[in-house]
């Protein structure tokens, strides 16, 4: 037998896998022109962009300050935002684990609370 025609113990003929590798060669060779392609245009339009944001930012830099500081402003409200969310979560979590005894006592509470404003509106 010959290496074209031999077959392994799967059934597959060595041509098949030949043709196979080809195939995945060539396939292979196409994928990377591909992405040489795309990072070729992608560094075309960064380029552009950076251009074209140095020429705003030297005609009007005034704008491009307020621009800045009220993107920092955002970035740092919504870091914070996130920061208490957390907190509030830590401290949510501690609570419900320590109030788990003791219950009964902060229901009495809240009804107690609830039923001196039922007769301060009562006696209007």
């Amino acid at each position: 037998m010959n290496a074209t025609t031999s077959t392994n113990t799967n059934g597959t003929t060595e041509a098949e896998k030949t043709s196979f590798a080809d195939k995945a060669h060539v396939q292979l060779d196409k994928s990377k022109e591909a992405i040489a392609d795309a990072a070729g245009r992608s560094k075309e339009a960064i380029s552009g962009a950076a251009k074209s944001t140095t020429a705003a930012v030297k005609k009007k830099p005034g704008t491009t300050a307020a621009i800045v500081a009220g993107a920092a402003a955002a970035i740092a409200g919504a870091a914070f935002g996130a920061s208490k969310l957390i907190d509030k979560k830590k401290t949510g979590a501690k609570t419900k684990s320590a109030s788990g005894t003791g219950s009964t006592s902060g229901g009495k509470s809240a009804s107690s609370k609830s039923g001196s404003t039922a007769s301060k509106s009562n006696s209007k």
